[in-house]
């Protein structure tokens, strides 16, 4: 035998030795949660496998060696997966690759081949193929969809922006019963990702859809989104998601008791507007919706109705508050226009959003951002002082906003 035959040998039986130790980790730490790459340029003659308190961590001078050899293992043994996965149910051996051959029984290949997926996605979860072949062996029984869970929040622990990782989760999700998901976990999950990665347009894709599934946590997402964005002023994902939050409590006609019917932010926002005090939820109503009988009006979709217009009263002055902090932000006038376009939206369509039956679509309304193409409700005593505030901002890129997404005139 050759020297460079031994060194080869040795090099597969030094990497399958690591592949083993993590696979290890995953079999007897149920509670696992991170993985992290420790820097480390040379061997200390130490296992570079890392395990402490549910986290696991591998020095970075092996990574490059475990990988290829997981990869070139993964890619010899992917033509006997069929047979693996059952559809062959004669028994097999597959190439000899140092110590990493694949035994003949299908549970033990199924193993063998997932403690080299484990590995190789850890290190790059962003190869679709290595991710389709645990929905195969997934499919056939041969992975539990508890740990494999834990297993998408191990990689997202290291690769937060992993849109494979969530596209995981959301297909595993469709064998899960529903009363037995946790769905608060997913929303802390996006989060955590969305902390350690700005702009993480994965992770925020992946909470819409969390919300899409379960609209009771709409209630909780004002709040959050509030906190996130205090934290990261600049992330304008954030904003987007709060707008989408704001659109969809509208759509489902969300109104929680709890909250009250004082509307205290609407209130103060139209009686600036109009420079007077409005005292009443009569006398608001007369200013913001003039053209509607609330004798005709659905009580529920009233109630929902006013709540979203005072959480975006709220936001323009948070994004007043922030402006005064921090300075000028884009992200700040973003959000602010999406508001007034909001606010001017509902009083606008008010009566067609107030006497739908309960519970329907709100069809005409979910489209904020579109441009206007007609100005309805033109003599509105309130939809001309909002122009008129409008009009003192005297930037021209706003004034053509106005134009184009209000319909208003300012020039």
């Amino acid at each position: 035998m050759t020297s460079d035959a031994v060194d080869l040998i040795e090099d597969n039986a030094f990497c399958e030795r690591i592949i083993n130790e993590i696979y290890a980790v995953f079999l007897k730490d149920p509670e696992l949660s991170g993985f992290e790459i420790i820097p480390m340029p040379s061997n200390t003659n130490k296992s570079p496998v890392v395990h402490l308190e549910h986290n696991l961590g591998l020095q970075s001078w092996c990574v490059k060696y475990v990988y290829e050899y997981s990869h070139r293992l993964i890619l010899q043994q992917k033509a006997d997966c069929s047979k693996i996965l059952g559809v062959n149910s004669a028994p097999s051996t597959s190439l000899n690759s140092g110590t990493g051959s694949l035994l003949v029984s299908g549970s033990a290949n199924s193993n063998s081949i997932i403690k080299y997926l484990n590995c190789a996605i850890l290190i790059n979860p962003d190869v679709a193929t290595f991710w389709n072949l645990r929905r195969q062996l997934f499919a056939k029984n041969r992975l539990d969809i508890t740990k494999e869970f834990q297993f998408a929040t191990v990689v997202l622990s290291k690769k937060p922006k992993s849109n494979e990782a969530f596209a995981y989760r959301r297909w595993l999700y469709l064998f899960q019963s529903f009363d037995a998901i946790d769905w608060s976990f997913e929303i802390s999950l996006c989060e955590k990702c969305a902390d350690k990665s700005t702009t993480n347009y994965h992770a925020w894709c992946h909470r819409q859809w969390v919300i899409m599934k379960a609209p009771h946590l709409l209630k909780f997402e004002i709040l959050k989104t509030e906190k996130f964005i205090r934290k990261h002023i600049h992330d304008y994902s954030c904003y987007n998601h709060r707008q989408f939050v704001l659109t969809k409590m509208l759509e489902g006609t969300y109104f929680d008791e709890h909250d009250g019917n004082d509307f205290p932010e609407l209130l103060e926002y139209v009686g600036t507007l109009m420079g007077n005090v409005v005292g009443s939820i009569d006398a608001l109503l007369r200013c913001i919706t003039p053209s509607v009988n609330k004798e005709q009006t659905h009580e529920i979709k009233l109630r929902s109705f006013l709540f979203c217009l005072n959480v975006a009263a709220y936001d323009l002055k948070f994004c007043d508050e922030l402006q005064s902090l921090y300075g000028e932000s884009q992200a700040f006038e973003n959000h602010r226009r999406y508001m007034i376009k909001f606010i001017v939206d509902g009083c606008r369509k008010a009566s067609h959003i107030l006497t739908q039956e309960a519970n329907s679509q709100i069809s005409a309304y979910c489209q904020p951002m579109q441009k206007m193409t007609k100005l309805d409700n033109q003599n509105s005593a309130f939809l001309r002082a909002i122009r008129d505030r409008e009009r003192k901002r005297n930037a021209p890129q706003h004034k053509t906003w106005c134009k184009l997404y209000l319909g208003f005139d300012i020039d």
